[in-house]
């Protein structure tokens, strides 16, 4: 496929275009398709790859047209595959694409560090047919990948296939399935796979970022570690002397160490037992009662070290297992005991409103805390930041709920886990916020006030707090949360939170999101505006990657990066020389780059470059010219291309040098004097020898205030190959060559703005006199011209702006890197300009002449 735009002259009139695309095929054009629009833009899709194709665009009833010429991207290479390897070299191979059009192929060598960051990358053009390629004298424990692209080429045009990834060699040495295998209340056991175990020299362990030991094997237990808490594990594979291949990290836990002391009293019917620690307030303790050898009777969760157990029948004989609960996730191993039931007076109904009157009893019951139910499951795998915010949101309703209590509350969630489809239980525990040492509340008192606050959305039956309002994130019509995000109900409410891997960049972009996340991927996310750019990564991203705390540098660092609690980002001028951004600028576009380089820190000791993200903003050059930017003027150098009938483009160019040995190029704006000498180049560009006698003669130049070649104000230069300027010098014969070169001094025109150079060139066949000799008086410069041009074949190209400066001789712009991107064919460049129908007229006269000579 491929989309064509336009710049309509006059958006207010609403006008017909008619398209038609041609396919080149056998050196002729044949039309493919003909459509209309009323928009200025328009996609042509189901097109051959690696095909030349011309789209002609016509406003209706105008006769006039624009064509435009392209190639579309090939298909991707097929079956590529690495053949052999060893230590030293990689053998690689691949298959032409399906429609076998191509011209050759582009193969990238990506070699990578031990964190898969690639540290260096080699393209390699291969245009030979065997389809195959070795990559030899690789350095011992060298690391790398390929990416192999279909290119094909047409004339100046060139086309690329999406590139096809190879692992290379860097696979043997990846750590794969990383995990914990087992734990205990004070170790856990890591193990993992590695591609190919005689790339490896050992494995480094570390915990918690201390390193604990090397192996040889793929497995390792880390110990003596606190019971219940979370720790960070990372295996690093090493080879040869210490050389780092690959590094991955992985989350790991300690469990509990479960109860002990387990026994039935017969007396109250209860059972108690003996915690594995006193000081772990995050454990609670799960129970299941069955008959010996019969069903489960009971199961529940509790927070307390007896379980009541009344109206057992006496004599029967219960089994009942207890175990330890931490993180709301890690279970400790079963502790069982089997009891016969005894016949006690004690009655209770768990969780009831009514309470026994026995003090010790009823705190049991305090400490086992609130229950609320909502009738709805949360998303699995909850990360633990958006736990900790579930859990703010939960405590402060309750917290609500208690406001009025009689006493003040401190409200503690301990909790909250999926019970049976689709509900789940939120746990908490309440204290009272006047004592400073935590000393429960009744829960019966706290559950009459709740219910007697008449809530429409609460009810409490049977001890427990039921939320009755509707799930609000199950109909469409209550919610809308934007892409890659996932609506959490927040009791009464709902919130909009980003999906596992994406990050929230809605408080940094522009305009404000309101009260919505905006979710990125990596906390990745640019904005190009009019005269900033913004861009930004999350810091929980790098520091993933780089397994460490990162210092983070824009461009040269004369700029700084703005950081919050989760994001890093920049917000800088368009303007490229304020903060170090790189421009690339072709005949239709600027490209500002923006370079953030993350530096891995250890201690105090910066210790490796580790990874650099780039950012691009392209902008339509018509945007930037629209915008107005006077302080960043951007170079114009257009290049019109004449299409033969074969595989040929010869591209026109102008070009403005800065002496008079026409080595070195102006290709940013440039402030002149008067005493300064213009030297100018126009030159026929072919990459074949089969146009070698085809000749280029400059007709007339003349120059505007505006990148319109057609604008009303213009100053005479040249006119029909005569100098009409005295100061207009011949640096070369125009007419005898493929270049023409003369010289001008500098000047200023009536509204002393930007001046742009254009000129009309000619291009002869081999049996055509070129040269002219000139008797004519030259004209003056600030003439107006008004009369037409001599309708010949003929291509019209540019060149500018030039400021004049009245004050000093002139100032040296910035050298700028070579760049030239040619893919307008035809008319192009009197699209981009808007020329009128004379010289498009011109243009499809020069193709039907030299589809005359050819024949």
């Amino acid at each position: 496929m491929f989309l064509v735009s336009w710049m309509e002259m006059d958006p207010s009139v609403l006008n017909i275009y008619s398209l038609t695309v041609y396919h080149r095929e056998l050196g002729s054009y044949n039309v493919f398709t003909e459509e209309t629009t009323e928009r200025n833009h328009h996609r042509f899709s189901a097109l051959d790859p690696c095909s030349h194709y011309l789209v002609c665009v016509e406003t209706a009833d105008s006769h006039s047209f624009t064509c435009l010429s392209a190639i579309t991207d090939p298909d991707v290479p097929k079956d590529f595959e690495v053949t052999t390897w060893n230590s030293s070299c990689i053998s690689l191979s691949w298959d032409c694409p399906v429609n076998m059009k191509y011209s050759l192929f582009l193969l990238t060598v990506f070699y990578l560090n031990g964190t898969d960051h690639i540290w260096d990358e080699v393209s390699l053009w291969l245009r030979d047919d065997t389809f195959e390629f070795t990559l030899s004298d690789l350095q011992p424990c060298s690391r790398v990948k390929f990416g192999l692209q279909t290119v094909c080429q047409a004339g100046l045009e060139t086309g690329y296939s999406k590139i096809v990834l190879n692992e290379g060699n860097s696979g043997h040495s990846n750590i794969d399935a990383l995990l914990q295998t087992s734990f205990g209340p004070d170790n856990y056991t890591l193990s993992w796979e590695v591609g190919n175990i005689s790339f490896i020299s050992m494995f480094r362990v570390y915990h918690q970022g201390e390193l604990q030991g090397t192996t040889l094997l793929t497995s390792y237990t880390v110990g003596g570690l606190l019971p219940c808490y979370k720790y960070q594990a990372k295996v690093e594979a090493l080879c040869g002397e210490n050389v780092l291949m690959n590094a991955k990290t992985v989350e790991a836990h300690t469990g509990s160490r479960g109860v002990s002391g387990l026994r039935y009293r017969s007396n109250d019917s209860t059972v108690v037992w003996t915690p594995s620690t006193l000081q772990q307030t995050a454990v609670a303790y799960i129970y299941k009662l069955s008959l010996e050898n019969g069903p489960v009777i009971q199961s529940s969760r509790l927070f307390d070290t007896k379980l009541p157990l009344p109206q057992l029948e006496e004599g029967k004989s219960y089994v009942l297992d207890v175990w330890e609960e931490c993180g709301g996730r890690w279970e400790s191993e079963h502790s069982h005991l089997c009891f016969k039931g005894s016949n006690s007076s004690f009655e209770i109904h768990v969780r009831a409103a009514e309470f026994t009157e026995d003090p010790e009893l009823a705190l049991d019951y305090d400490r086992m805390g609130l229950v609320m139910v909502v009738p709805w499951t949360l998303p699995k795998d909850l990360e633990e930041e958006l736990r900790i915010k579930l859990a703010q949101i939960f405590t402060k309703k309750m917290q609500e709920l208690l406001t009025d209590f009689a006493q003040p509350v401190q409200v503690e969630l301990e909790s909250f886990e999926a019970a049976d489809d689709p509900h789940t239980e939120i746990w908490f525990q309440s204290f009272d916020a006047s004592r400073p040492e935590k000393v429960f509340l009744p829960v019966s008192d706290q559950l009459h006030h709740i219910e007697s606050l008449n809530d429409p959305n609460i009810t409490v039956k049977n001890g427990v707090i039921y939320w009755d309002a509707p799930d609000l994130c199950a109909s469409s019509e209550h919610h809308f949360c934007p892409p890659h995000s996932l609506c959490i109900n927040t009791l009464g409410s709902f919130s909009c939170v980003c999906r596992q891997g994406y990050h929230d960049v809605s408080s940094v972009t522009l305009p404000a999101a309101a009260l919505r996340p905006v979710c990125k991927e990596g906390g990745f996310f640019s904005q190009c505006l009019e005269k900033s750019m913004i861009g930004g990564i999350a810091k929980a991203y790098l520091t993933s990657h780089a397994s460490g705390k990162v210092q983070v540098k824009l461009n040269d660092g004369r700029c700084s990066v703005n950081e919050t609690e989760k994001l890093f980002f920049f917000h800088i001028p368009r303007k490229s020389s304020q903060c170090g951004s790189e421009k690339q600028v072709n005949r239709t576009h600027i490209t500002l780059q923006n370079t953030l380089s993350i530096t891995l820190v250890k201690g105090q000791t910066i210790s490796r470059r580790d990874l650099k993200v780039i950012w691009k903003c392209v902008y339509p050059r018509h945007y930037v010219s629209n915008a107005r930017v006077a302080s960043d003027t951007l170079w114009l150098s257009s290049i019109y291309l004449v299409e033969f009938n074969s595989s040929l483009s010869l591209g026109l160019s102008l070009v403005l040098f800065r002496d008079s040995s026409f080595t070195r190029s102006y290709e940013e704006t440039v402030s002149l004097s008067f005493e300064d000498t213009l030297f100018f180049q126009v030159s026929l560009q072919t990459n074949s020898t089969f146009a070698s006698d085809v000749l280029l003669q400059v007709e007339s130049c003349w120059a505007t205030e505006s990148p319109n070649p057609q604008d009303e104000v213009q100053a005479l230069l040249l006119l029909d190959s005569c100098p009409a300027d005295d100061t207009f010098l011949w640096m070369s014969v125009n007419g005898d060559s493929q270049i023409s070169r003369f010289s001008i001094q500098m000047f200023s025109m009536p509204k002393r703005l930007h001046i742009y150079f254009h000129c009309l060139a000619n291009i002869c066949g081999p049996d055509e006199d070129c040269t002219k000799s000139c008797t004519s008086e030259v004209r003056s410069k600030r003439s107006v011209r008004t009369e037409g041009r001599n309708k010949k074949l003929a291509a019209v190209v540019s060149a500018g702006p030039l400021v004049v400066d009245m004050r000093v001789k002139s100032v040296q712009p910035s050298v700028w890197s070579e760049h030239m991107t040619a893919v307008f064919i035809v008319a192009s460049s009197i699209s981009l300009l808007g020329l009128t129908v004379l010289s498009l007229s011109a243009a499809k006269a020069i193709m039907t002449y030299f589809e005359q000579q050819q024949q």
